[in-house]
C-alpha cells in the first residue's frame, strides 16, 4: 500500500474510535438517566428495619402473632409448634421495606378501596422505632390498595407479593418431620 492510503486508513480509524467512545459515552448517560428516573418511580411506603414481632390477619383465618426468640420466629398463640422459618420470614422480608407503585392523596371514600373494613391486617413491630400497621384492601389485579394507619386520606397500591406471604395458614406453617431432617 502507498503512504496515501495507510493515512487515509488510520484517520478512518480514529474518526471510527472517537464516534464509538462518544456513541458509548452517550449510551452510558441514558442508562444512567433511565436508572434514576426508575428510581424516582419508587415509592417507599415502609423501610422499618429489623423486626422483632409481628401480627396479621387474613381473610377466613384467626389473627396469628409471632415474635422472634433468638434468630428463630415462634408463634405466641402456639409456642410449643415448631415452625417452618422461611414463612415468617417471608413475610416480615416482605413488609420492612415496603414500596408502592403508586401514591393516591386525598382519598375519602376508604370503602372504595376495600379499606372500610380491610381484607388483610399486618402490624409490625422494629427493633427501633414504633408499630406500623398496614391495612390492605381490594385487589386492583397484580395490585392491592394499602394505607398506613396512622397516614389519613392517603392510599397505596402495592405489589400482590407481599400480600401472597399472608395466605398460608398455621398449619401450613408447621415444621413436617422431613423437614426436620433435611436441616442441620
Amino acid at each position: 500500500m502507498d503512504k496515501k492510503r495507510m493515512i487515509w486508513l488510520a484517520a478512518a480509524f480514529v474518526a471510527l474510535a472517537v464516534v464509538y467512545g462518544a456513541l458509548s459515552l452517550s449510551n452510558k448517560r441514558v442508562e444512567e438517566k433511565e436508572k434514576a428516573e426508575e428510581e424516582a418511580q419508587v415509592i417507599q411506603v415502609a423501610d422499618l428495619g429489623e423486626i422483632v414481632s409481628f401480627s396479621y390477619s387474613a381473610p377466613e383465618q384467626e389473627t396469628l402473632h409471632f415474635e422472634k426468640k433468638e434468630s428463630d420466629w415462634i408463634c405466641t398463640d402456639d409456642k410449643e409448634m415448631e415452625l417452618e422459618q422461611t414463612y415468617p420470614n417471608g413475610i416480615a422480608d416482605a413488609f420492612t421495606d415496603l414500596t408502592a407503585t403508586r401514591r393516591m392523596e386525598e382519598i375519602d371514600a376508604l370503602e372504595d378501596y376495600g379499606l372500610k373494613e380491610p381484607s388483610y391486617t399486618v402490624s409490625l413491630q422494629p427493633k427501633e422505632g414504633k408499630e406500623t400497621v398496614f391495612l390492605i384492601g381490594d385487589s386492583t389485579g397484580d395490585e392491592y390498595y394499602l394505607r398506613v394507619k396512622g397516614e389519613e386520606g392517603v392510599v397505596y397500591t402495592v405489589s400482590s407479593s407481599p400480600v401472597g406471604t399472608l395466605d398460608h395458614s398455621l398449619e401450613d406453617m408447621e415444621k413436617t418431620e422431613d423437614e426436620e431432617e433435611i436441616d442441620p
